[in-house]
């Protein structure tokens, strides 16, 4: 039913305690979405997301604040980001450190609609 709506262009999924089987399977059935919100969200599923940004020809917009992201989930993050079309994506609150931010500059240098001013990073710790 989700992947059938070409109405509702945004979801929030916040804080929603789906567990990464659920967060899965949302995720795969929002490819139409233009606007995800995970906020809060701390179990997301790093193939699912890859999957998620890879298979999404309208998502435009990803918010992964406080989504628990280590550089393990940044590097899976990048490799899915070099397929997408984001052209804004929040990671504040995340604890990645700078060779996750150095993974996700290094894909952000040739990505066609995603720039360095439209990422929100967290505070980097060393």
């Amino acid at each position: 039913m989700l992947r059938e709506n070409k109405f509702l262009t945004s979801r929030g999924l916040r804080d929603c305690g789906l567990g990464q089987k659920g967060l899965c399977e949302v995720s795969c059935a929002l490819v139409m979405s233009t606007t995800l919100v995970y906020q809060g969200t701390r179990l997301i599923n790093k193939a699912c997301l890859v999957q998620l940004l890879t298979n999404s020809q309208t998502l435009a917009n990803l918010e992964l604040r406080e989504c628990g992201l280590d550089d393990g989930a940044i590097y899976s993050l990048a490799k899915g980001l070099e397929h997408s079309k984001l052209k804004k994506l929040g990671l504040g609150g995340n604890h990645f450190t700078t060779r996750g931010a150095i993974e996700l500059d290094h894909v952000l240098q040739y990505h066609p609609t995603l720039t360095k001013e439209m990422v929100e990073l967290p505070y980097l710790e060393e």
